[in-house]
């Protein structure tokens, strides 16, 4: 799958108190990817009724018939403060048209 991301729409940082060493970094932004999945789920085709009597599912991704779409998209990543460069002041996310800074 192929992406870029468009725009970013907002850009949090967080110092839980109850972890002090720990920091998560919350992006959200609008991502152009090159092809969409739709799930769907699947039954299983048994030959013989199964003893249980369970029809198992199967979760399938097909492709969309849209070959280019914009999704709105947020991503989550948890860093140890300690492990950081002496040097980092904030954060920045680039995208395509913008970029978001956060101050640490």
């Amino acid at each position: 799958m192929s992406a870029s991301l468009k725009l970013v729409n907002g850009l949090q940082v967080i110092l839980p108190e109850n972890e002090p060493g720990l920091m998560a970094i919350k992006a959200n932004g609008i991502a152009k990817i090159s092809q969409l999945y739709t799930p769907v789920l699947v039954p299983r085709k048994h030959d013989e009724a199964p003893e249980d009597g369970i029809l198992e599912l199967d979760i399938h991704f097909v492709p969309a018939e849209n070959a280019f779409t914009d999704i709105e998209m947020e991503v989550d990543l948890v860093l140890n403060k300690d492990e950081l460069p002496s040097w980092v002041k904030g954060l920045r996310v680039n995208a395509a048209e913008n970029s978001d800074i956060e101050l640490i």
